[in-house]
Order: structure tokens, then C-alpha cells, then sequence
């Protein structure tokens, strides 16, 4: 049995077809078939159940899947270890995170980076958890922060849970509730709210919070943007529902107020995420070490 055989059936198992495992492990679609075909010789069985449309697993296959993924990640790991014995910090590193962690531990984060490791390149992709999940799971991007759970792909990715956070109310500063007053959202309203879209974790759980325990709500206004929610708040009398993270910025109420929820509060579990198959190189250790430590130091200071 081959490593590459076992990368070419994670790819097709990770896809869900013939035509996108080869794109995506750049193999031609004849030599990958015959590859998966010669690993079920192996293994006295059927990995996949082909169709028209696609491959499905076998349960040989989803069992199958578990072993291979450990394996590959343990030959990356040996891999990383041995290159890097010796050697200055290089590489890039390729990390996603959500609107909220952006704004709020990632400047820290950078500056220390860049400057302890001047010879490693950070990219950082920012968007919604749905599309980082997918980049994780098709190992587009090392590693990224989102909600928990962030999707249905979090079946592709290594999971690890980093922290709660608090959701707070945020209005305009000229609001007449006191800065950072608890309130019961089910004892006000109706609300007028800006939320961002359904590709975004959080608004799966701010709609069932809402139904669940009988929110007045008079307005929905959906916007996938933070600085736009943050303006449009900020200059009218429309509210929002953000994480403590995000709210740091404004903890002295002077351009938004925050009211922590209670009653039955709202919070926000934050995991960091990778590919289930490769490990995460040094430098991405580091950086992503240095994200977890910042986001540790952040997340609980409306309790301090």
C-alpha cells in the first residue's frame, strides 16, 4: 500500500467523486480509478459505491477514511520535524478567521508574529465560517478559527475548542439604556436588528434564540459586513447582536453601548480548525499558538 494511494482515496472521499479527487489531488482521472481500484484489491473490498452522480463510501470506507487521515497526518508531522531541525523559521503561513477575531486579536497577534519571525510570510483570508470551513477542508488554508460547530464540513476537519464568549446588545452611544447594563431581551422590544446572512454561524443561533424565547422583533436588516453593521449602528437606532470579542473596542460606550444578554444568555463557542489528512507546519504552530493565547487574554474582559 502507497501513500499516495491512501492521498488519492482521502481526495475522492473528501469530494465525493472520480472527476474532482483527481483535479484536486492533480492526478489524470484514469490513473487515480486505477489506483482507488488496486487499494480495494488490497484491502478485499468495496471503498466506494460508484453512480452516475458521484462515489458514496462504503462503511469499509468510512472506517477506511479514519486510518488514512491519521496516517497522513503522522507522515506530515515526521515530515515537518525533520525539515525544519537546524533551520531559521521559514514558510507560509496561510490561517482564516471570522469579522469578529480580526478586529479583535489579530493586530497583537501580526505585529509579534513579524516581528520574532521576519523571514515568515502570514496571509490571512477573512470571511464567514461556512467558506473558511470549506478552504480547511480542502486544504486551501492551514488552520482557521470560526464558531463551533461551523458546518456540515466539519466532518473533514480536526477540531479544537478554544472558548465561550458572551453576546452582547450593541446600539448607538445616545441610546437610553446605561452602558454595559444586563438586559433580558425578552423583557424589550420590539427590536429593529441587523444580522449578518446565513453563510455566518452565529445567525443559525440568534434566529432560534429569537423563535425560542419569544424576541420582539419589528425589522431584520441582513448585512454580511462588520464595519457596516458597526457604522449603521452606531448612526441610527438600529441594534445589533456581537460577540464580547468584537465589542472590545467599544468598551467605554462613547460610540456604541453594550448590554451583556441575560436571562437566558447567548453565547458564541469559538474552535480552530484544520485539515484532518496534514498537520500544521512549525511557523503555523506558532502563529496559531499566538492567536489562542490572545484570544484567551480577550475573551472575558467585560468580567474583569
Amino acid at each position: 500500500m502507497k501513500l499516495q494511494q491512501l492521498r488519492y482515496f482521502v481526495a475522492v472521499y473528501e469530494v465525493g467523486s472520480i472527476t474532482g479527487g483527481a483535479a484536486r489531488a492533480h492526478a489524470t482521472q484514469s490513473g487515480l480509478s486505477m489506483q482507488i481500484k488496486d487499494l480495494e484489491y488490497q484491502l478485499k473490498g468495496s471503498l466506494f459505491e460508484r453512480s452516475a452522480s458521484g462515489v458514496t463510501p462504503t462503511e469499509m470506507g468510512n472506517q477506511f477514511y479514519t486510518h488514512a487521515t491519521q496516517i497522513l497526518r503522522s507522515v506530515d508531522e515526521a515530515t515537518q520535524a525533520m525539515r525544519t531541525m537546524g533551520e531559521k523559521l521559514t514558510g507560509t503561513i496561510r490561517a482564516g478567521l471570522i469579522p469578529t477575531l480580526t478586529r479583535s486579536i489579530l493586530p497583537t497577534t501580526l505585529m509579534a508574529m513579524s516581528t520574532n519571525y521576519p523571514l515568515v510570510e502570514t496571509k490571512i483570508s477573512e470571511a464567514y465560517s461556512d467558506q473558511l470551513t470549506q478552504d480547511v477542508a480542502q486544504n486551501e488554508l492551514d488552520f482557521a478559527i470560526v464558531p463551533a460547530p461551523a458546518s456540515g464540513e466539519e466532518l473533514r476537519t480536526r477540531n479544537e475548542y478554544l472558548g465561550t464568549d458572551q453576546e452582547f446588545l450593541v446600539s448607538a452611544a445616545n441610546h437610553e439604556t446605561q452602558h454595559m447594563q444586563p438586559v433580558n431581551l425578552t423583557e424589550g422590544g420590539p427590536y429593529k436588528l441587523v444580522l449578518p446572512g446565513t453563510a455566518n454561524a452565529r445567525r443559525h443561533r440568534i434566529d432560534a434564540y429569537i423563535q425560542t424565547h419569544n424576541i420582539k422583533v419589528s425589522q431584520i436588516l441582513e448585512l454580511d459586513s462588520m464595519l457596516g453593521t458597526l457604522e449603521l449602528v452606531a448612526a441610527s437606532d438600529w441594534k445589533t447582536v456581537l460577540p464580547g470579542l468584537v465589542c472590545l473596542s467599544d468598551k467605554q460606550g462613547d460610540v456604541r453601548k453594550l448590554n451583556p444578554i441575560i436571562g437566558s444568555p447567548l453565547h458564541v463557542d469559538y474552535v480552530m480548525i484544520e485539515p484532518k489528512s496534514s498537520s500544521l507546519s512549525n511557523e503555523s504552530k506558532i502563529f496559531a499558538d499566538l492567536l489562542k493565547l490572545e484570544l484567551d487574554n480577550k475573551i472575558n474582559w467585560h468580567r474583569l
